[in-house]
């Protein structure tokens, strides 16, 4: 497997790809510990950031150097408007449905270990139509992230006419992340055998397959899907599975500050090395890269760009 400066330098616009998922607002406050039931903790500082796993993941890949294409509706009302403001600073692709309400909003709860927890208040991101896809040409695109909060009951009609209109031979990257146990059984499956590379962390590997070991459980979940499987471990890298083999690629040392957005930013990594053509370990080690610059930042989209990615690795 190439290093990772061989990797950066390698990166090279080969693919056409759609980012699809939500954008909203993150409300970000830093706490000693979760609160009990009933009981009142202070917080040590707020942030209010434009987030959300989809806008996180194009960061990546936009900073990167990447281009992409976008499905990330932008409804009306105050978050919106937010949000739509940075997508024009940042010259995101925009897609605009003033009809369906406001965009989403979550409360991040951020303890000492950087680990997080969330409360949602959802949009308009769990209002996908299928009449959106005649703009971004599914048929066109080589490769696709889809978010697991949108794989959602309401968004069912959106995701078959997805998987519909896609080629057979084009990938999807799928992180279900914390929404695995709500997706539907039957629309689970649906987009893990369109030719899907199924992206999850150790403790939800644990839970698809109990295994006494990440590796192990990322076999097992690329024999149970038959598809490529990516298992993030922390700082011990990542596992790819693909036929039956897995090979644990390593990470890079970080000081934890803030794990929000680190998963999605992984994701963009791998995102803009599959679509310069790696192998699936090599994305994987461009994305633990990434991950490990954004979880020493504060705050959501803190995606590292090419130069800085460079310089730090190039020590």
């Amino acid at each position: 497997m190439r290093s990772i400066i061989e990797l950066i330098d390698a990166l090279d616009v080969r693919k056409r790809i759609l980012i699809i998922g939500s954008a909203f607002v993150d409300v970000i406050v830093h706490v000693p510990r979760l609160p009990l039931s009933g009981e009142d903790v202070e917080g040590s500082s707020r942030q209010q950031v434009v987030g959300g796993c989809a806008y996180n993941a194009a960061d990546a890949v936009a900073k990167l150097g990447i281009d992409f294409d976008a499905l990330i509706p932008v409804g009306e009302g105050m978050i919106a408007d937010r949000v739509r403001e940075s997508f024009r600073v940042r010259g995101y692709p925009l897609r605009l449905y003033p009809d369906l309400g406001d965009n989403g909003w979550c409360l991040s709860f951020v303890e000492p270990s950087g680990e997080r927890t969330f409360i949602s208040m959802s949009g308009i991101e769990k209002c996908f139509r299928p009449s959106w896809l005649q703009a971004v040409t599914p048929e066109e695109q080589d490769l696709f992230y889809l978010s697991g909060y949108q794989a959602d009951v309401r968004n069912e009609a959106f995701i078959a006419e997805l998987l519909a209109r896609k080629r057979p031979d084009a990938r999807i990257l799928f992180d279900p992340g914390p929404c695995a146990g709500r997706i539907p059984e039957r629309m689970m499956a649906d987009i893990l055998c369109a030719n899907t590379i199924l992206k999850v962390n150790a403790a939800e590997a644990q839970i698809l397959a109990p295994c006494t070991s990440a590796e192990d459980a990322a076999r097992e979940l690329s024999r149970m899907t038959g598809g490529s499987v990516v298992v993030t471990d922390g700082a011990h890298g990542a596992i790819a599975a693909e036929d039956g083999d897995a090979v644990r690629v390593p990470g890079f040392p970080t000081r934890v500050i803030d794990t929000i957005g680190s998963g999605d930013a992984h994701a963009g990594g791998i995102l803009a090395g599959l679509m310069s053509g790696f192998t699936l370990p090599e994305a994987v080690l461009l994305g633990n890269a990434v991950a490990s610059w954004v979880t020493a930042q504060e705050g959501a989209a803190t995606a590292p760009d090419l130069r800085t990615l460079r310089a730090l690795y190039a020590k």
